[in-house]
Parts: C-alpha cells; structure tokens; sequence
C-alpha cells in the first residue's frame, strides 16, 4: 500500500509516516507540497494519505484539513489517527538579515504572528510574514535571501553565528490516515 505525504524526509510528516510504517505495511511516497497531493486525488485511488489535522494551504483557501475533511468525506475515508509531537520548533532571528520577512510554513503562522505581537513587531516596520510549502523550504529561502525571522524544526546546530534561537516551542499533532476512495 502507497501512503502519500509531505517531503522532504526531514519533515514531521515524514517523520509521522515512518513511524505509521513500523505498524503497517506502507511505502511511504514523499510529495513537495501537500496541495499537490489534494489536488489529484483522483490519482491516488486505492492508496492512503497521512496529513497533519493543522494542514492549511496558502495558495488556494478551499484546502485546509477541515473542509477536506468535510466536503471530500466520500473520497477520503479516515482509518487511522494518532498523536505525535512535532519536532522542536524554533523562532530564528537572523541578527544581519537582508530583507525584513519573516517566513513560516501556513499552519505555523498563527505561532509567529503571536511571536511578532509579543515582540511589537506587527506593526507597519515589522517584518512582511511569507510562506513555503514545509518548514525545510522555509529554512532554505529564509538563509538563501537573508530574511529576518523563520518558524522551522530546530537544526542540530545553527550555520551562522548570526543566527539567534528567539523561541523554541514543542506542540504535539494530532495526523489522520485516510484511505483514498
């Protein structure tokens, strides 16, 4: 059986998914972004999905968990749940950033607008908040541009010294195996 989630193999949903594998027998197919899965259901017939219930999209408002898990509730069959805390999650500040942004993936924006709210820095010299479709990509184009913040998984160690841990937080999720109609 195909179980279909986000990539790369360094995501909780990776992660989610190995270790729904230990107890089922899975081929774990990693996507880039959880839209392109959604999108294409039909493709996927016979086959499982494994997505976080924090799942919300940024490019299209229609794809978030709640009304996929509604409004396809004939397609999507829910087989399984289970609970697994995410990896650390950290707020980094990048003390010598190029472009005041601050970049999260969709479902931790409401994490970092309360960071920003915190700080006072929502306001109209705050940093413009951005999205990629995983926390990997987040960290990649918040060091390739030189942006300011990132919500990502804490890295085992930091590249730069400029780079400064402002928060660190471990919320648990909650991830639903459906079963692809």
């Amino acid at each position: 059986m195909k179980l279909h989630t986000l990539g790369p193999d360094s995501t909780d949903s990776a992660r989610a998914a190995r270790i729904y594998q230990n107890d089922h027998d899975v081929e774990i197919i990693l996507h880039d972004s959880f839209e392109e899965i959604l999108l294409q259901l039909d493709e996927y017939s016979g086959e499982q999905i494994l997505m976080p219930v924090a799942f919300k999209s940024k490019k299209y408002d229609h794809l978030n968990w709640a009304d996929i898990n509604y409004l396809k509730w004939q397609q999507l069959q829910m087989i399984d749940v289970f609970d697994l805390p995410l990896l650390p999650l950290i707020i980094l500040e990048n003390t010598k950033y190029n472009l005041n942004i601050a970049r999260t993936h969709a479902a931790t924006e409401g994490l970092l607008k309360q960071f920003l709210q915190d700080e006072h820095l929502d306001d109209a010299w705050g940093p413009s908040i951005t999205f990629s479709s995983s926390k990997p990509k987040v960290y990649g184009e918040f060091q390739k541009h030189g942006e300011r913040f990132a919500l990502i998984s804490k890295p085992e160690q930091l590249p730069k010294a400029e780079y400064v841990i402002r928060q660190e937080l471990q919320p648990k999720m909650v991830w639903v195996v459906y079963q692809v109609a």
